[in-house]
């Protein structure tokens, strides 16, 4: 069975090319798609496993770093924690071999994905870490579509009349330099020639360099999902709408076969049934709802907080319905009473129409939650960036004045011939502060973050084997340890480095607790599902 469905995605992109097909013969494909969802993940997941496995210890840096970048582009669109994980990974290749240009690469990628996830100004800060004349020419259309995306989602995220228009300018300004640096004739080429039509106004030119940019070009890639969303829009702003409800759907399969999880298509398909089609509710909810899950999967906050200014009017338009099937009830009991002879058949009727209610009274209530469950996750985000931003910045300043100071005793000490004396300084309390008020900070935001965390852990542990921290403490070194294996940092290397202990001496502190196991040989993997909140 797994084969034939498998067999059905296959087909899919061999028949979608055809764009003039019956939008009922897409919508069909489209729901074929979406319940082949987790095969298409299953498929992606394995491409990802196959290109992990070929990593080996004794390879070459740039292979290495050929892998890791690999691993970054096949998440950049699926899921953000694990592309921001091979970033990182092929960064650290980067500084060791110290390549410019694989130095660029990194902070381009960076931004991208930073970008992507809402970090608007950190993402513009790793572009400025790049000197426009020392870059690589094979990397320039990189560049340029990378501050191109940045302002085009900053645009987006913003939405207002002050500061929108600005990031406008600014994301055609990067759009036309990306064009300078394209090959004529690609279809990389014609998609950002219809980008810059459509917004510098000419839709009917934009409409033509998209189906140029369309031609050959196969179903199962983030380019072909984005053309053919640039085509709707383009569409759409010429008053087609069946060619919008047309390519909208085109881009949803596409995003779903590839998969996507980073997509707007979706939701803005799930917007134009509920203005067009009205007695398409259901649907245009079920398309929400594959939405939201998409964009909690890939921890996407602009398409969080799009899909959260979608949801009142679907919600408003669910009220409706459900007004209205009441005002059928109170007819039809109106009827029944005046037609007695019909009576069986009406009771029939109204049961009908009361299982129908309480279905849309059921969907209201869960639409209900997920927007305020949504609202709280978009509020603890943003409290706990400003927490931790104040706590960053405490901790700069802190480390600045020390440095000045001590920058001081050394220039007092040179002017006064007293190197001597400066070569003696011990400064062994200082750096125990140091560690101390570094542990502080981390067990704090730590378990800021994850305030179930030791409750949940000594869950893991056999009875009367359990750790606590001591009176004074926040977390002891065993706790500490397992704190950072739970944030995803596993080598002991790293730990060690971290923690200011000796590689084998995390080790041991490992091996001793992962003997005081339940489960021994799953306990760290365990650890790493720990205070998971949102699912």
């Amino acid at each position: 069975m797994k084969n034939l469905l498998s067999l059905f995605l296959f087909i899919i992109p061999l028949q979608v090319i055809h764009a003039q097909q019956d939008i009922k013969d897409l919508y069909r494909q489209l729901e074929l798609s979406l319940a082949q969802r987790n095969i298409a993940s299953q498929r992606k997941e394995a491409r990802i496993d196959s290109i992990q496995n070929l990593i080996t210890p004794d390879m070459s840096a740039q292979k290495l770093f050929d892998h890791y970048y690999t691993l970054y582009q096949e998440y950049l669109t699926y899921r953000s924690d694990s592309a921001f994980f091979y970033i990182d990974k092929a960064e650290e290749i980067a500084s060791r071999t110290n390549i410019l240009k694989q130095k660029h690469l990194c902070y381009i990628s960076r931004a991208t994905v930073l970008a992507t996830t809402g970090y608007f100004s950190q993402a513009l800060s790793q572009l400025q870490h790049i000197d426009r004349a020392s870059i690589d020419s094979t990397l320039l259309a990189d560049y340029y579509e990378a501050y191109e995306w940045v302002y085009s989602v900053w645009s987006e995220y913003t939405d207002d009349e002050y500061y929108a228009p600005h990031y406008r300018k600014k994301e055609i300004l990067y759009n036309d330099s990306l064009l300078q640096v394209l090959p004529p004739g690609s279809n990389e080429y014609y998609y950002w020639t219809g980008e810059y039509k459509a917004r510098t106004g000419d839709q009917e030119g934009a409409q033509k360099a998209y189906e140029k940019a369309l031609k050959g070009m196969p179903v199962n890639t983030r380019l072909y999902a984005c053309i053919t969303c640039g085509l709707a829009f383009a569409h759409s702003r010429q008053g087609h709408l069946q060619e919008l409800e047309r390519y909208l759907i085109l881009s949803a399969i596409s995003d779903n076969v590839c998969p996507l999880k980073e997509n707007l298509s979706l939701q803005e398909l799930a917007l134009y049934i509920y203005r067009q089609k009205t007695q398409s509710m259901e649907q245009a909810n079920r398309y929400l709802q594959y939405s939201m899950e998409d964009a909690t999967f890939y921890n996407n906050r602009l398409r969080m907080l799009e899909i959260a200014r979608k949801i009142p009017a679907i919600f408003n338009a669910y009220q409706q319905e459900n007004i209205d099937a009441k005002h059928h009830l109170t007819a039809a009991v109106i009827f029944i009473s005046a037609l007695s002879l019909l009576l069986i058949a009406s009771i029939v009727f109204i049961r009908r129409q009361l299982r129908q209610v309480n279905k849309a009274q059921h969907s209201l209530k869960e639409l209900n939650e997920q927007l305020c469950h949504l609202n709280d996750e978009l509020f603890k985000t943003n409290h706990t960036r400003e927490e931790y931003v104040s706590l960053f910045l405490d901790l700069c300043a802190s480390y600045i004045d020390k440095l000045n100071r001590y920058q001081d005793l050394v220039k007092r000490k040179i002017k006064a011939k007293q190197a001597d004396d400066l070569l003696k300084q011990n400064n062994t309390k200082m750096s125990e502060a140091d560690t101390k008020r570094f542990f502080v900070n981390f067990d704090t935001a730590f378990l800021t973050l994850y305030p179930q965390f030791i409750t949940e852990f000594n869950a893991l542990l056999r009875p009367g084997e359990e750790i606590y921290p001591q009176k004074g403490e926040i977390l002891n070194t065993e706790l500490r340890i397992f704190a950072l294996i739970r944030m995803g940092i596993k080598d002991s290397s790293r730990i060690a480095t971290l923690m200011f202990y000796s590689p084998q001496t995390i080790y041991n502190y490992r091996t001793s607790v992962r003997n005081r196991a339940r489960n021994r040989d799953e306990f760290e993997e365990q650890v790493k599902q720990l205070c998971i909140t949102l699912r």
